[in-house]
């Protein structure tokens, strides 16, 4: 497609929006620095309260110093500058991680994991500074006390602000006005994703595009690229998008003409076009290069991803064993047949491996399959029935809830499988896989995954394959903590699952 736009530096006059929409803009602006400020200020007051509270019942109490009375004495000075030290570090992380913003770029599990990073530097490098300056008399207990009590009252606030931003972004408060520009394929991607996940604080203005369109939707059709100032000029827009890098003198010419404007732009670059491939920026002398990497999975990052899952399974296995009694008990009285489902699945570079399951089926499902294929409710190669007749009245329970998965503990030691991973696909499905699926058997299966936490069987089974490779070519252990965190929640809701 040839997209065509014309500048406007003869009139920049065109590019200025209307005083009403820049108060608007103003105002939504303030509101969140607002929000923000304030909900820093609560975190900022609790953690002080923890501290001199803990200073109070630990110190003063055992010294017989009131904190009231015993303002100018040498021990508690020492706590004071303590404090200061570790508060003023703190609030440099915070401005270094960007975690001073009502409305955050990243999900509640990135930004906890963010706090709890923070504070813990903040703490190790007062605790250096306090060497240095010779306060050795501080409490080892108090310290330790207030880092962990600090860290969950600041995850509590910031949940607790999260929850209030998601909100009053679906009521479009502090949700960031956006138009897209181009409506192809990646335009169209992008306007789901933001429709369909409101959290992220977006609402779209709507879209613009040389073909002429009716609204994409529910997204409004605003006209051509051409138009494009005209637009801006008339809607509240706080933020652009483009997604169409390749016509690359027409991205210079919005750039050039747009950055006039106190409007954030933003570019799906290039390198989405490269199969979704991790991608590391390099160079050969003074020749910019790219460098494609299969998976960031490899070296002493697999190898202590195999540490965690043997630890974390093992001790999973011997916490949840009463489940597993419980429920292999309701299956025996629910149905004939065994407890256990043996299935064969594909794992890492296509080996077969028998996954265990609780089973939540009649014993003859598999020979029912084929007379249900023409009811399938997923695109693509896998099976998924809402109301599959198959299922068992306790297997329908355990499948709401996962509980069905946690044989596969077993799996992960044994190291068929991983916590986290793709998931296992059937031989019939790989039998039908083209170069782009097979990337998901680089690596070994899991029992959850990134698929798991973004609406598990809701999915389409290319939103499915999507997610898998996202996952390969982005992983790394936090990420893998935070799909577990994140699937705790999603499995007590029992959303998506059938």
């Amino acid at each position: 497609m040839n997209y065509s736009y014309t500048t406007t530096n003869s009139k920049k006059e065109q590019l200025i929006p209307t005083i009403e929409i820049n108060k608007k803009l103003e105002t939504k602006k303030n509101i969140s620095s607002i929000l923000g400020s304030v909900f820093i200020l609560l975190e900022l007051a609790l953690i002080t309260f923890i501290y001199f509270l803990l200073y109070e019942y630990r110190i003063a109490q055992e010294f017989d110093e009131s904190l009231i009375w015993n303002m100018h004495s040498p021990r508690f000075i020492n706590y004071i500058v303590f404090f200061i030290i570790s508060s003023l570090t703190y609030l440099i992380f915070v401005y270094r991680y960007q975690l001073f913003r009502f409305r955050s770029g990243s999900g509640l599990a990135d930004e906890l994991y963010k706090v709890i990073k923070a504070f813990s530097f903040s703490i190790l490098i007062t605790i250096g500074v306090s060497f240095i300056l010779k306060f050795t008399d501080l409490s080892r207990l108090v310290i330790v006390s207030y880092w962990f009590a600090a860290i969950i009252s600041s995850c509590s606030i910031r949940s607790i602000k999260r929850f209030m931003y998601i909100q009053l972004a679906q009521q479009g408060i502090v949700s960031k006005n956006v138009v897209i520009v181009g409506a192809g394929k990646f335009g169209k991607s992008l306007m789901e994703e933001l429709s369909n996940y409101r959290y992220l604080g977006y609402q779209i203005v709507g879209f613009v595009d040389d073909n002429e369109f009716t609204d994409f939707k529910g997204n409004k059709y605003l006209g051509p690229v051409s138009k494009i100032n005209e637009i801006l000029k008339d809607q509240l827009v706080e933020e652009i998008i483009i997604t169409i890098p390749s016509e690359r003198e027409l991205v210079n010419k919005l750039i050039t003409d747009l950055r006039k404007l106190d409007i954030q732009i933003k570019i799906v670059p290039d390198l989405y076009n490269l199969v979704m491939s991790t991608v590391q920026i390099g160079n050969i002398n003074t020749l910019p290069v790219v460098t494609l990497v299969k998976t960031p999975m490899r070296g002493v990052g697999l190898a202590f991803k195999r540490l965690i899952d043997i630890i974390a399974s093992s001790l999973l296995i011997l916490v949840i064993s009463p489940i597993f009694l419980i429920t292999a008990l309701a299956i025996k009285l629910d149905s004939k047949g065994s407890i256990i489902y043996k299935q064969q699945r594909i794992g890492k570079n296509g080996k077969q491996f028998h996954m265990l399951k609780f089973r939540s089926m009649i014993t003859n499902a598999d020979s029912m399959l084929k007379n249900l294929q023409d009811k399938n409710e997923v695109n693509g190669l896998a099976f998924k029935m809402k109301d599959d007749p198959r299922i068992t009245k306790v297997g329908s329970f355990i499948r709401k809830y996962s509980i069905d998965e946690l044989p596969q503990l077993f799996n992960v030691l044994k190291g068929d499988m991983s916590l986290v991973g793709p998931r296992p696909p059937l031989p019939n499905e790989v039998e039908r896989y083209g170069d782009w699926e097979w990337r998901r058997l680089e690596v070994l299966p899991g029992i959850t995954g990134l698929w798991q936490v973004s609406g598990r069987s809701d999915l389409s089974f290319q939103q499915w394959m999507s997610l898998d490779i996202y996952y390969i070519e982005n992983w790394s252990i936090v990420f893998d903590i935070k799909i577990l965190l994140k699937t705790i929640p999603v499995v007590l809701k029992g959303e998506g699952a059938y």
